[in-house]
C-alpha cells in the first residue's frame, strides 16, 4: 500500500461543564462529545524521504505549528527509521470553530500512518502521543461516535450509539482562539462535583439516544459560552435567533465560535434551515448528522 485516504470528522460538545481550575492554570471539565458527518479529508502518500503537508486553506499553518506535522515528529521519535510522507489535507471544518478540526486531523493522521506503515504501536501508546498533541485527540483516536470525557478531556468513557440526530450548524470563518477563551473565563465559583455532573450527563445522553431533544435541552450547558460571548458578541445573537425560530436544543460547541441546533429528524432540521432564510450575522449554515 503506497497511500491511504481517510475522512477526518468534526465533533460537537453536546454538554460542557468546567469542574475546577487547577493550580497549574489548566481547567478540568466534563463534556459529552459527539462525532458528526462534517469532515475533512486526509490523503497520506509514501515518499522517498522527508515530510510535506499541503492544504486547500492558504492561511493554515503547515509547518511545525500544525498538529499533523507535530504528530509526524512524535512518530519519528518513536520510529527513527520511519519513511517519508506527503500529506494532502482538504479542509471543510472551519478553523477556530470549536469543532475539533485540528485534533481530528492529528488523530486520523496517526491512525492512517499506523495502517500505511504497519506500525507496531499499542492503542495505549497512541493515546499517549495524542494526549500530548491536544485534549480532544484521544476522543478521535478512540473510534467512538459519542463519549463522555473528563479531566482535561483525555479521560474517556465510550457511549453506546443511540438514535441518529441532525444538526444545523452556524459557522463563521472568523473563529475563536481556545486559549484566549479560557483566559477570559472568570472563574470565581467552587469546584463542581464530578460525580454529580457525570450523573447529569448520563441522563442527558439517555434523552438524546431516544431523540427526546426537548427534555435534553433542559440539561445542556456550555460554561465557555460566557467568555466566548465577550470575545464575539454575534454568538449570543445567533443563539437567540435559533431559539426564536423554535429550535428545540441550541448550544455553542466547545470554545466557539460555532453554534448549533439539534433536531430529531432530517425533516425537522431542513424545516429549521428553510426558516433561516437570512442570518444577519457573520455565520453560514451547515446541515450534518451524528455518526
Amino acid at each position: 500500500m503506497k497511500s491511504i485516504v481517510l475522512p477526518s470528522p468534526a465533533k460537537l460538545n453536546l454538554h460542557l461543564r468546567i469542574i475546577r481550575k487547577r493550580p497549574d492554570g489548566y481547567h478540568e471539565l466534563l463534556t459529552l462529545f459527539q462525532k458528526i458527518s462534517l469532515a475533512d479529508t486526509i490523503c497520506i502518500r509514501k515518499s522517498p524521504q522527508g515530510f510535506k503537508l499541503v492544504t486547500n486553506i492558504p492561511s493554515l499553518e503547515t509547518g511545525e505549528g500544525n498538529l499533523i506535522t507535530k504528530a509526524y515528529r512524535k512518530l519519528q521519535q518513536r520510529f527513527p527509521d520511519l519513511g517519508g510522507v506527503s500529506v494532502r489535507l482538504t479542509k471543510r471544518i472551519p478553523l477556530g470553530a470549536g469543532l475539533g478540526g485540528g485534533s481530528s486531523n492529528a488523530a486520523y493522521f496517526l491512525l492512517g500512518m499506523k495502517r500505511l506503515f504497519s506500525l507496531e504501536i499499542a492503542q495505549k501508546e497512541l493515546f499517549s502521543i495524542g494526549k500530548k498533541l491536544g485534549a480532544d485527540v484521544p476522543f478521535f483516536l478512540s473510534g467512538a461516535s459519542q463519549a463522555m470525557a473528563w479531566g482535561i478531556g483525555d479521560k474517556l468513557q465510550k457511549v453506546p450509539r443511540g438514535a441518529s440526530l441532525w444538526f444545523l450548524l452556524l459557522v463563521t470563518e472568523q473563529g475563536l482562539n481556545t486559549k484566549k477563551v479560557y483566559q477570559t473565563l472568570d472563574w470565581k465559583g467552587r469546584p463542581l462535583s464530578l460525580t454529580k455532573e457525570k450523573r447529569i450527563a448520563r441522563i442527558l445522553r439517555s434523552f438524546l439516544e431516544r431523540r427526546r431533544v426537548w427534555e435534553a435541552s433542559e440539561l445542556v450547558k456550555n460554561d465557555l459560552e460566557t467568555p466566548a460571548f465577550r470575545l464575539m458578541p454575534s454568538i449570543p445573537n445567533a443563539l437567540a435567533f435559533l431559539k426564536g425560530l423554535g429550535a428545540p436544543l441550541v448550544l455553542m460547541s466547545g470554545s466557539g465560535a460555532t453554534v448549533f441546533a439539534a433536531c430529531s429528524t432530517r425533516k425537522e432540521v431542513l424545516g429549521l434551515s428553510k426558516r433561516l432564510k437570512e442570518v444577519p450575522f457573520p455565520f453560514r449554515k451547515v446541515i450534518c448528522h451524528s455518526l
